[in-house]
């Protein structure tokens, strides 16, 4: 049997009267492998999904924060595409799964890269308002441990810390392990402010669609954090590794919609940019499959003038040299 003969059977298991048509591949990512389809239910009219078919290590727990995440941001008004299903078996479809609503658009990089500048600012100004949104949202009810972040909120902190030096413990990366103990001993002089992260917000992660609306997509990093672990990785991606005045432009857009100064962003510009260059250790050394990546992960030779300035910033905050990364980046 086919993907569209096992999707087929799957999906009239769940809807008796269902009809699946024009099943298509649509692309490959890092995570996952995508199609879209037509599903048509009788006494309503054809629709277009998605079907994200969940791939590498930690495929499920990928998915089940996506699926916890949609239905709850749906709740609360933000742009998400809707969930129909979901499925963590593999016996399937062969891999852990996701049915959302197909939605019409673009994705706003590219966009981005031919904008004239007047468009291209009212998009950056969009975007960052849009991230600053998502940070405004009543975070309690997305945790089910709402009241023990609420009395300490350093615990948020404490999880991401501890995920961190597991993750660096278990491949024996002692640099980055002093990095962690900087992270800890420092973490006392943050307030620690809520907020629902995405974690991955970047201008291929948001659609344009027909409407003229923007929608967020790919929540398999959804999670509560501090909302600068999400400001700070964003304006990475976004400003370092794409364009720096785009960086600059979000900030100022998300900044003026804040109602707080934001402070000791340095601290949490030392998480993302351990995170992007300890993964990119990982990669080079065990191969990407470890952190559940594709082989074009490891094309990294481009990226090493700005790597290389990254390792630089975390000297020039922490103090603190990181043997093991100095050795991957003289050697790509």
């Amino acid at each position: 049997m086919t993907l569209a003969d096992h999707l087929s059977h799957y999906l009239v298991g769940r809807y008796p009267d269902a009809i699946v048509s024009n099943i298509n591949f649509l692309m490959s990512g890092f995570e996952s492998e995508i199609y879209t389809f037509h599903l048509q239910l009788s006494h309503s009219s054809q629709q277009d999904y998605v079907l994200r078919l969940f791939t590498g290590k930690g495929a499920s727990e990928k998915l089940d924060r996506e699926a916890r995440g949609l239905p709850l941001l749906q709740k609360a008004g933000y742009p998400v595409p809707a969930l129909l299903l979901q499925e963590t078996e593999t016996h399937i479809l062969g891999k852990p799964f996701e049915i959302i609503d197909k939605l019409e658009g673009q994705p706003l990089w590219p966009l981005l890269a031919s904008a004239e500048s007047h468009r291209e600012g009212q998009l950056l100004a969009r975007f960052g308002l849009l991230l600053a949104q998502l940070h405004k949202l009543d975070w309690r009810l997305f945790t089910r441990n709402p009241d023990a972040y609420e009395k300490n909120p350093i615990l948020l902190l404490d999880e991401t810390i501890s995920q961190y030096r597991s993750l660096y413990t278990k491949y024996s990366l002692k640099g980055f392990i002093q990095i962690i103990d900087w992270l800890d001993i420092h973490k006392y002089e943050i307030t620690v402010q809520p907020a629902v992260v995405h974690q991955d917000f970047h201008a291929n992660n948001i659609l344009l669609c027909s409407n003229d609306q923007l929608f967020v997509i790919d929540w398999t990093q959804f999670a509560i954090s501090d909302y600068r672990i999400d400001l700070a990785w964003t304006l990475l991606l976004m400003g370092d590794l794409g364009n720096v005045h785009w960086g600059k432009q979000i900030f100022e857009a998300y900044a003026s919609d804040s109602n707080h100064p934001i402070k000791h962003l340095d601290y949490f510009n030392v998480i993302v940019y351990m995170k992007l260059l300890a993964s990119t250790v990982i990669s080079f050394m065990f191969g990407p499959q470890e952190l559940g990546l594709r082989p074009e992960a490891l094309e990294l030779k481009q990226q090493l003038p700005i790597y290389k300035q990254l390792a630089q910033r975390i000297r020039n905050i922490t103090g603190l040299t990181v043997p093991e990364l100095e050795d991957v980046l003289e050697r790509i």
